[in-house]
């Protein structure tokens, strides 16, 4: 009987990491895609080449709505999935979601027109905003679906999603300009959200009566969650913002557009993330210890080894990948892109701690580990960048980030030694 669950676990979860794996590819390659189309159709004929003008807007806006964004899908994923006694119900997770959407596109309004951006600026920011508000709304729906093991639902919201605004990107950028098309995106997200997911999602669930009440403690709950995500964010984002501080939006452009690839690496990890939530719950829930360090530490190896491989390959062919996407000029700054696999991978391992402290409702752990980066962050971005120029907006954000995930592990170390008790409690009454 008790292989029997072991093989059910196992086929659960190598099909939840297939529909995962396939719908996170497609969508972020697609996502991708949009930052290179947007530089190949804004070649102007002429011996100046590409303009990076609207790279750099598109850039601008992906930057500051990270903030919003998550805001708005309040990093709530990982404790909805791990609450397998039900404090909440789904509605109330429904129901805080729509709360937080909310809030995140008044403040994103109100920091844009206090911010000092152009008109131009500040109408694709709060376009391109409304869009992510459809990434953070459905956050909710797959966390149903993963709960159900219902992961093939969320692969091919993924895929739909990704692939139809992608094509409605380049058409819209094609015949008319950058904010159609970032308009054309919205639309036809939120039209498969509607039409794909929240029928999909009321097969899993019957959305019942709720609490308001609940749905506000449940926001108060995750609140230093929402906290902790929003740090790893807030040094990408800052350091970005710096560059277009300090120099200019087509530099912004430039460097996006060279970097940008390394999100290959955090995808090609991310892809176990979410049913690895899954995972680690049940070796909570049944105290075994052995096996929570053993998925932790092949998972640690496995970020490791993809960093390094990529770090290699962008060093010795990452010129000649440039060259291929854009134009021989911009193989110049082919040098950004070691250092941009580096950012990757700290990137994706800040990710993975956020679903093991998660697991383990060490919080307050999680919570002071990122707030080291942003400290660091915000005490050296500016020399970086004067000193370094663009590569100096890399050198931050590995400094930054490599001490929040150096003082994750710390913790991690600490808790294994002295918080035995973790593998023993119920989940619904550990530490929050």
């Amino acid at each position: 009987m008790v292989i029997k669950e072991i093989e059910g676990l196992k086929h659960k979860f190598i099909i939840s990491t297939i529909w995962n794996s396939f719908g996170v590819f497609v969508y972020f390659a697609c996502q991708w895609l949009t930052t290179i189309f947007v530089v190949w159709l804004s070649y102007n004929g002429t011996s100046t080449g590409y303009d990076y003008i609207n790279a750099g807007y598109l850039a601008l806006a992906m930057s500051m709505t990270n903030f919003f964004h998550l805001v708005a899908q309040y990093n709530m994923r990982n404790f909805q999935v791990s609450d397998i006694n039900t404090e909440y119900n789904d509605s109330e997770y429904a129901m805080s979601r729509l709360m937080t959407c909310v809030i995140s596109i008044l403040l994103c309004a109100f920091f844009v027109f206090v911010a000092g951006f152009s008109a131009i600026q500040r109408t694709i920011i709060l376009c391109y905003m409304v869009f992510r508000l459809n990434e953070a709304f459905v956050d909710v729906l797959h966390g149903i679906a993963q709960k159900n093991w219902r992961m093939d639902y969320v692969g091919i919201s993924l895929a739909v999603r990704g692939i139809s605004m992608l094509v409605v990107f380049i058409v819209m950028l094609r015949f008319f300009d950058l904010l159609s098309a970032i308009v054309g995106m919205a639309v036809i997200s939120w039209a498969v959200v509607l039409l794909f997911d929240v029928q999909k999602t009321r097969r899993l669930t019957r959305f019942s009566t709720f609490s308001i009440k609940k749905a506000l403690t449940l926001l108060k709950r995750c609140f230093p969650l929402m906290i902790v995500l929003l740090c790893s964010v807030i040094i990408v984002s800052y350091s970005r913002y710096s560059i277009e501080r300090i120099y200019s939006t087509a530099d912004l452009g430039l460097y996006a557009s060279v970097t940008t690839p390394a999100i290959i690496i955090q995808v090609g990890i991310a892809v176990f993330f979410a049913p690895l939530a899954n995972l680690f719950t049940i070796y909570l829930k049944e105290g075994d210890r052995a096996k929570f360090i053993r998925v932790f530490a092949f998972v640690s190896a496995l970020i490791i080894a993809v960093t390094v491989i990529f770090i290699v390959l962008f060093h010795f062919f990452g010129g000649w990948g440039l060259s291929i996407l854009f134009e021989d000029s911009i193989v110049l700054y082919a040098h950004l892109l070691p250092g941009a696999a580096v950012i990757a991978g700290l990137t994706a391992s800040l990710w993975f701690m956020n679903v093991v402290f998660s697991a383990i409702r060490d919080i307050k752990g999680l919570f002071f580990g990122n707030v080291a980066g942003v400290v660091i962050c915000f005490s050296t971005a500016d020399i970086f960048l004067t000193r370094y120029g663009l590569m100096g907006a890399n050198y931050v954000i590995i400094v930054s980030m490599g001490a929040a995930v150096s003082c994750l592990l710390l913790r991690l170390l600490w808790c294994n030694k002295k918080k035995a008790e973790m593998f023993e409690l119920p989940l619904n009454t550990a530490e929050v």
